[in-house]
């Protein structure tokens, strides 16, 4: 049953009109350095700071911001009331959470940031809650259409390898691939594995789609990018590429789902075999300067977005395919 893309939770919709001037926060900031000098950049083009902050002084993004502070843990129970008044303290109104349970979190609290004239950037809280439970998400697919690898019911009977991921995880935590039933029970213990998703292993090859939505949870542009190397559950070697198969996939999300802003798709893909979907983070994701260096521009027209100038947030770019990203370490003296 598709979902119609409402508002009733206070999702991407609120921020339809424009946000008075004020300055964001990118949150969890840690070492996503490429993150924010796009959005410090785009931000200091309208007169308007980027501040970051973190549970870490030792986070490398802090040197290239315009201003930084630290948090106290999600958990803390002091976490809403510090961040509150550092954020009036600095006038910062908009809120960019970069990490999956800060997701849940911000829209979970969403009516509470915005009396206080601060609007966090997240989908609708159904559709992060969906993201994170990927048996839940996996059963979305088949109800809407999307295809999706078969999930293996009885892996006691499976056959091995499989591939096996736990219901809530973020970074690859708890993923990978299992040889035997052996090793099934020594990594999880005695069945049922009722919170394990058990899929067979997919040769195909793996891509990471970084998609822009609008407000009304339609999809305002995306491109694609195989991931060529990955590391921790990151791309470390990626590149753009045209899949047009990907399309009528996307779409089909955007009609079942409610999601807003950057949203990163995982997808297998083959000739032969066509699309599988993986998961969905309504984030960014930990390669998307791949995406923006192609044109994407999705920190830009963020800005651009919470301005109101929707014209920008809208027009369509021109999309560069066949670049390459290498990503690298980097010393930092501080």
């Amino acid at each position: 049953m598709n979902v119609e893309p409402q508002n009733p939770d206070g999702a991407g919709l609120a921020l339809k009109g424009r946000i008075a001037a004020g300055h964001w926060l990118l949150t969890s900031a840690g070492a996503k350095v490429d993150l924010t000098r796009r959005m410090r950049c785009a931000l200091n083009a309208t007169g308007c700071r980027l501040y970051v902050a973190d549970s870490s002084l030792l986070s490398a993004a802090f040197a290239f911001a315009d201003g930084h502070f630290l948090l106290p843990a999600l958990e803390d129970e002091c976490f809403i009331p510090e961040l509150i008044a550092a954020c009036i303290q600095r006038q910062i109104n908009v809120l960019l959470p970069s990490r999956d349970a800060e997701l849940l979190f911000f829209a979970r609290h969403r009516a509470v940031f915005e009396a206080s004239g601060i609007r966090p950037l997240v989908s609708a809280l159904d559709s992060i809650e969906l993201c994170r439970d990927k048996i839940r998400f996996h059963a979305h697919c088949l109800q809407n259409g999307v295809p999706v690898l078969p999930r293996i019911e009885c892996p006691c009977a499976a056959g091995f390898p499989c591939f096996v991921r736990p219901r809530v995880g973020a970074a690859s935590a708890g993923a990978g691939r299992i040889q035997s039933l052996a090793h099934m029970h020594a990594l999880y213990g005695e069945p049922p594995w009722e919170d394990l998703l058990v899929q067979s292993c997919c040769r195909d090859d793996e891509f990471s789609i970084d998609a822009l939505f609008g407000p009304d949870g339609e999809v305002v542009q995306w491109i694609a990018r195989q991931r060529i190397r990955v590391k921790a559950g990151e791309s470390v070697v990626s590149r753009t590429v045209r899949l047009p198969a990907f399309e009528p996939v996307i779409n089909t999300l955007a009609s079942s789902m409610r999601l807003f802003g950057p949203i990163t798709l995982q997808a297998f893909f083959s000739p032969e075999n066509g699309v599988h979907l993986i998961e969905i983070n309504p984030r960014f994701g930990g390669a998307c300067a791949l995406g923006n260096e192609a044109g994407l521009e999705a920190p830009e027209r963020l800005v651009a977005f919470v301005q109101g100038d929707m014209e920008n947030f809208y027009r369509l770019r021109s999309l560069r395919y066949d670049l390459t990203l290498l990503r690298y370490s980097q010393d930092l003296f501080i």
